[in-house]
């Protein structure tokens, strides 16, 4: 098993290094001091947007809610990527993930993302809250234009079999992926770019949690820490 999907990821690494070309459009960049966050009900279906996320997208929250939220997804973005996130909600299960991201005009960009069920006071499930962040710069292991063009070429890869071949054909290639590289799951595969704690992890997607005052004290080394 391991022999085989070696040798496919050499020829892969091959085609995607001589064929790939990256889509012309303009690349956007989240702010670091913000949170794109969205609110997603079991429906999968879009029940609320912050205004930043909003204005990043270029969307109005007419547009947007009762959407699914493959409606922001970039069109390099495997359906399998869809799936295993999709499946995060209807398991209630935190995760995280990176993704491309394109906008009403067709800008793209690059998001750290942060799934989490939330629960109403009687314990009952309430929604999916996603957060989206900059790839945070000072928490990488290696270059933040390596990591993209690792995760991009992966997706690819994904895309190219669930065209010519199927989604169960897909799947099985990604799971050979992650064994050959020694992960158990795609969030491995994720986290292997990064270096964080649990902690540190928690407290990037909670910046827009606290008080502003907290936040204004906080900012400096934020940005000192994860980068901007």
């Amino acid at each position: 098993m391991n022999f085989i999907v070696s040798i496919l990821l050499f020829f892969s690494n091959f085609v995607y290094q001589t064929t790939h070309t990256y889509i012309m459009n303009k690349e956007l960049f989240l702010d670091i001091r913000k949170t794109a966050t969205v609110k997603i009900n079991l429906n999968n279906q879009i029940e609320y947007a912050n205004d930043y996320i909003l204005d990043l997208l270029d969307y109005s929250l007419l547009e947007f809610v009762t959407k699914p939220p493959r409606i922001i997804c970039h069109d390099d973005m495997p359906d399998l990527i869809h799936d295993i996130i999709g499946s995060f909600i209807m398991d209630y299960k935190e995760g995280i993930a990176v993704l491309k991201h394109k906008t009403k005009n067709n800008d793209y960009f690059w998001a750290f993302t942060h799934y989490k069920p939330s629960y109403k006071p009687d314990g009952s499930f309430e929604a999916f809250i996603t957060r989206r962040k900059p790839l945070p710069t000072k928490k990488l292991n290696g270059t933040i234009e390596d990591m993209k063009y690792q995760i991009s070429k992966l997706y690819k890869i994904l895309k190219d079999i669930e065209n010519h071949t199927g989604a169960k054909q897909a799947q099985k290639y990604l799971e050979g992926f992650l064994e050959y590289k020694g992960f158990n799951t795609l969030e491995d595969y994720y986290m292997s770019f990064f270096d964080f704690s649990k902690e540190e992890l928690e407290d990037y997607f909670s910046i827009d949690d606290q008080t502003p005052e907290k936040k204004i004290r906080r900012f400096t080394n934020y940005i000192d820490i994860y980068g901007n």
